[in-house]
């Protein structure tokens, strides 16, 4: 389970548009404002999976978990990626709000539980099969790096790296496991209107996020047996 910032301990692997300077201000640790996607991922009940099964099971759960959030991770193009204990984390960010930057991360979404639904079904019967649990936000944040020199590390901070991880948590809640927030959805039904990836979010719900005082509206998606039922009735009334 994740709390609080992501750390990222690693180059990124995107050039960093935010900072039109270069990276002189990043390696002082001064922060750099930008515009972000956050998108928080981890497996749904691994403390209680942890006590059923062997600590070589343990990792070899998390080896596999982890290797397929890199993968969707890395081929979304995410600019800064990192992998702690049981959960995962990508961040796209730019100057400003694009909207290719929104189109990666819900695909990038989406592209994990398919990951995650392939995956359970290629392990073998014995093992338990591995729920995820994937919340985004979007919006302004600093990037900058923190620790010491020669051992410092490169993050996204602020409110919106907060929220995209509360956001996870209420995959639980909601019963679902993706949930994008209204924010989010908004941004991209204004500039792609016609992007056939907001229908899988047709519901809208009000909610209030763990250690926040307000209420936020989140989006739900449709889940992958719901898409299919979807699917379904859409090829037979073609027919």
């Amino acid at each position: 389970m994740m709390h609080g910032q992501p750390r990222s301990g690693h180059q990124p692997s995107s050039p960093m548009p935010w900072a039109p300077s270069g990276r002189s201000n990043l390696i002082y640790g001064w922060p750099q404002p930008a515009f972000g996607v956050v998108l928080f991922a981890d497996i749904v009940g691994f403390t209680t999976l942890s006590e059923e099964i062997d600590p070589i099971e343990v990792f070899a759960l998390l080896s596999g978990f982890h290797r397929e959030m890199a993968r969707q991770i890395a081929g979304h193009g995410a600019t800064l990626a990192d992998h702690v204990g049981d959960g995962a984390v990508a961040t796209w960010i730019a100057p400003g709000p694009e909207i290719s930057l929104l189109q990666c991360a819900i695909s990038c979404g989406l592209a994990m539980r398919d990951a995650m639904e392939s995956w359970n079904r290629d392990r073998p019967a014995a093992l338990p099969a591995a729920r995820i649990g994937i919340g985004m936000h979007a919006g302004p944040l600093v990037v900058g790096t923190i620790g010491l020199p020669g051992r410092s590390k490169l993050g996204a901070f602020g409110d919106t790296v907060n929220v995209a991880n509360r956001i996870e948590r209420m995959t639980r809640t909601l019963g679902t496991d993706l949930v994008v927030s209204d924010d989010l959805f908004r941004m991209l039904a204004t500039d792609a209107p016609a992007d056939e990836r907001l229908g899988l979010f047709p519901h809208v719900v009000s909610a209030r996020l763990p250690g926040r005082g307000r209420p936020i509206r989140l989006r739900p998606a449709l889940s992958i047996r719901e898409v299919g039922k979807c699917i379904k009735v859409s090829n037979r009334a073609g027919t």
